[in-house]
């Protein structure tokens, strides 16, 4: 028997074990749920590391991104993490009220943006702190890093 894909997954699937609470659990066996753990788990973890410096996972990135695109468009920032300009404009207000962001005016209504000497000095130390979450949670796969990084990419589309 086929089973289509809009069908409830096989009931008669093993589960991986039984959760803490000691019950069977089949959503181990689903792909989607597992990659969402594993995602929370490791988002939990980068928000710890990120406590000391005040900022969110959505600041952190900004940081980065624009630490690594100097004079970059405001505009940009927003489709590379995939954030509205409704929530765009306050993250970068946030950012610019801290001096951690600075931004110019590039043409009509587009921005440029840069990190001010405190936003990169803020961004190298919290950075370290996001590479050193990352490589624990990398520690734990086997396998080809870019072949599972291709794969993620290709369940994103």
């Amino acid at each position: 028997m086929t089973k289509k894909s809009h069908e409830q997954p096989d009931e008669t699937a093993p589960s991986t074990g039984k959760t803490a609470s000691g019950l069977a659990s089949p959503l181990d066996t689903l792909l989607g749920y597992r990659v969402r753990r594993a995602s929370m788990a490791m988002i939990a973890d980068l928000v710890d590391a990120l406590r000391p410096f005040r900022l969110s996972v959505g600041e952190a990135s900004l940081l980065i991104l624009v630490g690594a695109n100097p004079g970059c468009r405001q505009s940009d920032v927003g489709r590379t993490l995939e954030i509205k300009r409704a929530n765009l404009t306050p993250l970068i207000s946030r950012m610019k009220a801290r001096d951690l962001v600075a931004d110019a005016p590039i043409d009509g209504r587009s921005l440029s943006l840069t990190l001010t000497p405190d936003g990169t000095a803020l961004r190298d130390e919290m950075l370290s702190r996001v590479l050193a979450s990352d490589r624990k949670f990398a520690k734990r796969l086997t396998g080809d890093q870019k072949a599972l990084f291709a794969a993620l990419e290709a369940l994103a589309r």
